[in-house]
Formats: structure tokens, sequence, C-alpha cells
């Protein structure tokens, strides 16, 4: 079994338009000016690292925007440019969420359960629903496509969307986590959640609801015995951890969270004792608040990152370059290579997209393989030294280096946007996806 990350390639509408409700850096970054053609190349330099550590790394592609299909739908008419300066003039949060490179967030697009971990030994992929926030609901269609065109039937059950509780959406594998003695073993699924979709509490945003958490599971065909439902910590969540993957990461046989992760210690705590009876070497390591409060780490991203086992059967860690300005963070790096099987980091750096609150484990959705579902994967997804260069240099030559949120009306920006998506069809072998190729 081996690990394949997706990333999400980043769109030339990439911009800061606060949309985000209860992310600290969306937030933080409100109509700032962004750098798509910077922000592009930082991803594809993060994915060039995951390589060089001998993973397989796959790309999905961006979604249309700005989405003009959906401005119609609101009853927006005319010609391109016309839909475009009306949605502006009406209403710039409107246009703005028809116009996010959210996608490019590819943590959120799924939830995956290996073969090993299922009944009937299908991979199991569920696309995320994303429905708490409007302009990432929008996704869920093209996302599925995707799944369809580079999952095979043959190994991959592709389930529909789980249903919305409440308006409470799925939050895909941000608030998904797997345990287990190695990668091609049966492992543990963890599912976190931020609350009952039948709760009624709004004094913050909780994306994930136990039952939608728990259909997930079910649809997976998972052993019950394997699969465990945490609650995320109210605090973490209050205070921006607004996915899981902000406040723990796994990998194999380690563990890592913060002490205020999780909101119930003895669910925890019980879940945690089955995992040490039954994994060999499971190793837990908790961060205490002393040694690193819960700002620093909401703030640095320090569990954001991505853990990994490399070629070379090592534990990897890519972080992002941000945890190098807190010290507490780097002496606990330090403590974790003696203490843990995790002995090698990289630090990488992916700015613009950390200006909107994705870190390295936002940017990927991590799929294990074994040979033959791994042979099975549409290649053209999948990144070699032709198409990496192909796509830098399609990003070189089309991306914009400033865009402010006001660009958003640009028509300009939408003809950039279509030919640099009518390009991309062309490397990966698509065909006619996307819908203004359909017209």
């Amino acid at each position: 079994m081996s690990e394949v990350n997706f990333d999400g390639l980043i769109g030339p509408t990439h911009n800061y338009s606060g949309l985000s409700e209860g992310n600290n850096a969306s937030k933080k970054n409100y109509s700032s000016p962004s750098n798509p053609k910077n922000a592009a190349l930082q991803g594809i330099k993060k994915a060039e690292t995951l390589i060089a550590c001998g993973l397989g790394q796959g790309f999905f592609l961006p979604h249309e925007r700005p989405f003009i299909p959906g401005l119609k739908k609101l009853g927006f008419n005319g010609t391109d440019e016309e839909i475009l300066s009306s949605a502006f003039n009406h209403s710039k949060v409107l246009l703005s969420n028809f116009s996010s490179a959210s996608s490019m967030w590819a943590a959120n697009a799924a939830t995956i359960s290996p073969s090993p971990d299922t009944k009937d030994n299908k991979i199991h992929l569920t696309p995320a629903n994303l429905n708490t926030m409007f302009h990432r609901s929008i996704e869920t269609e093209f996302t599925y496509q995707q799944c369809k065109i580079i999952f095979p039937k043959k190994y991959f059950e592709i389930h529909s969307p789980a249903i919305t509780i409440s308006g409470y959406g799925d939050e895909g594998a941000a608030n998904h986590l797997r345990i287990s003695k190695s990668h091609n073993e049966k492992g543990f699924e963890i599912f976190v959640y931020g609350e009952s979709g039948f709760k009624n509490d709004k004094k913050s945003v909780k994306r994930q609801a136990l039952e939608v958490s728990r259909s997930i599971a079910f649809n997976h065909k998972l052993d019950i015995e394997n699969t465990f439902f945490l609650q995320q910590n109210l605090q973490a969540i209050e205070e921006g951890s607004f996915h899981n993957d902000i406040v723990s990461l796994s990998n194999e046989n380690v563990f890592i969270a913060h002490e205020n992760a999780f909101q119930n210690k003895d669910d925890l705590n019980k879940m945690l004792n089955i995992l040490e009876s039954k994994i060999d070497n499971f190793q837990y390591i908790e961060i205490s608040n002393s040694e690193i409060p819960l700002k620093d780490i909401i703030n640095s991203y320090l569990l954001n990152s991505q853990l990994i086992t490399n070629s070379d059967n090592e534990m990897q860690l890519i972080l992002p370059e941000e945890v190098k300005g807190f010290e507490n963070c780097m002496s606990w790096l330090d403590k974790l290579k003696q203490i843990s099987d995790v002995k090698l980091f990289d630090f990488v750096d992916i700015r613009q997209s950390m200006m909107n609150g994705g870190g390295p484990a936002c940017l990927r959705l991590k799929v294990i393989l074994n040979d033959e579902e791994l042979d099975s994967l549409n290649q053209n997804f999948l990144m070699n030294n032709e198409r990496l260069e192909s796509i830098k240099l399609l990003i070189e030559r089309e991306y914009r280096d400033v865009l402010y949120p006001d660009d958003l009306k640009d028509p300009n920006l939408l003809d950039e946007s279509r030919r640099v998506l009518d390009e991309l069809t062309q490397i990966f072998d698509t065909g006619s996806i996307y819908e203004f190729q359909k017209l």
C-alpha cells in the first residue's frame, strides 16, 4: 500500500474576500491583494516536495470561476460582461462567492476509506457537500464528476454527497483521521464532528454534524468496532480551529493532538486504550497547553502539516514556513524527534494559501492504495516531469501577479480563467468538462 496525495490546483481567481466564517486568517486578510501566480506555483512546489519524498502526486483541476451558470440561476442575464457587472453592483459578496478559488483546499473534497478498512474491500469515497459555507457548497458537483473521472468503479465506490442536517455540512477529510500499524493493514477511522445536527447552538460555526459523519461511516461499510466519533473541542472551534486538522494529525501508528483538540476526554481515553491494545508501537503524542497554547497551535498551523511515510519508510513532517516564527513550536519539534518515529522535517512556502487559512494538510486529499488500485487510476491526473512543466508554463503565462476582490468583475479575468481551464483539460486529456466548453 502507498500514499498518493491529490492537491487542489490553485485557480486564477485566488483572492482574499474573507468568506470563511470562523477562519481567522481569512478574516484578517480580507481585501488584501493576492498573487494567484505565486499561489499556484507555491502549491506546485509543495507537491514537488512530496514527489521528492517518493510519494505519488496528483492534482484536482480548478473549478470554473467566476461561475456564470450559478449567477444565471439567480436571475442575472445578458452577456457574460453584463452578468459580472450586474452581480457586482448588486452584491460584491455574491460575486465573491461565485468566484472563490477555495477548491484549492482538497482536504475538503471528500472522505476516503481505504480498502483494508471496508467490508467489501473497495475504496469508499464520499465527496463533501460543504453546505455550511455557500462558496464551498457550489464545489460539490464538479468534485463529484472529477472523482468519477479519476477513480474507477472496479476499485472505488463513489457515493453521492451526504445529506445536510439543519444546515450542517460535511467538510471531508479535514475532519477525518486514520490510525493503523501500517498503511496496508486494517485501520481505525476517526470521524470528528462539531455538534449534533439537531442541537441549536449558534455561538460558533460548527461545520460537521455527528449524524452526517455517522452516515458516511455506515455507507463506507466500516467495521463499527474500528470506527470512532469524537467531538471537536468547542473552545478550539471558537478560537479558530474551524476544521479538526488544525489541532490534530495522524499517519499510520502516530497520532498527534493538542490537549484542547477534543471535547470529551473520557471518549478520547477510551479510544486511546483500544488503539494501544490493538496497534503495535502506537504513539499518541499530546501537546499540552502549557507547552504550546491553543492560540499558537492555531496561528502557526503546526498541526496542519502533512505527516507522511516516505519511500525510505521514514516518518517525515511537511510544515508551513510560518511555524519557524514560533519558538515554542520549534522547541516542540526538537522534542518530537526524540520521542516519536517522526525524524525528518521539511518547511514549505505556501504563504498565499496560509493567508486564507490553508496549510499543507488543507491543500491535499490523502488516498491509500495498493499497487493494483494505483495502476487503475486515471494516470492523466498523476504528475510526471512533463505534465508539471506544462502546468507551470501555463501559470507563468496566464496567471496574474496581483488581484483584488473587486477585480472579480473584470471580464478579462473571466477570459483568462477560461483560457487556463481550457488548456488544463488538454494537459489532463479530459475532454470538455467545464460548462463554458459545452456551449
